[in-house]
């Protein structure tokens, strides 16, 4: 049975897997540098977890506390366990909260995309129909055009706003370089 552990400090043994997988499976228009991240541990809205199935490590996710919804900012399993249904468990766990779950994806535009998109969708997660461009993590990146999904689907525009917000303002904000 797939279990959350979250992660409060660098010394937990668990955290070098989670920035491990972390590095492997995100391009770097969408992930902070490991610095910032660790800065995050303290901040109550952000929780770092390790996805683990008896004990064992299977994956990661970065989901916030963003105003009385869940973001799930990153979700990802171990390469060599994915198609094993260890994301569709961790997504169970996020909407057996009760609350919005929100999350997103690239524009389908190639296989990797569209499979995604795909597994959301299987997942009872639907497509909100709003132009969203995610800030940047770090200083000299560029906006990113990204499509926001939710559980359950689709969410209002002023979901959406809250959300856009919310990133702009507390997670990429704390990331910018000065």
């Amino acid at each position: 049975m797939l279990k959350a552990k979250r992660i409060t400090a660098t010394s937990d043994e668990l955290f070098q897997k989670v920035m491990d997988l972390y590095e492997l499976s995100f391009p770097a228009v969408e992930k902070r540098d490991r610095a910032d991240n660790e800065k995050l541990l303290s901040d109550e809205r952000f929780w770092l977890l390790a996805l683990l199935d008896d004990g064992a490590f299977v994956g990661m996710a970065g989901i916030w506390d963003a105003e009385g919804m869940l973001y799930v900012e990153h979700l990802c399993t171990s390469p060599e366990l994915r198609g094993k249904g260890y994301g569709a468990a961790a997504l169970e766990l996020f909407k057996a909260s009760g609350r919005t779950v929100v999350l997103e994806i690239e524009p389908p535009e190639d296989e990797l995309t569209k499979r995604r998109q795909n597994f959301y969708l299987r997942n009872g997660f639907g497509f909100n129909p709003y132009v969203h461009h995610h800030p940047p993590y770090r200083a000299g990146d560029e906006r990113h055009l990204l499509n926001v999904m939710s559980f359950p689907p689709p969410t209002g525009i002023s979901t959406v706003f809250s959300l856009e917000r919310f990133i702009e303002e507390i997670v990429a904000n704390k990331d910018k370089k000065a």
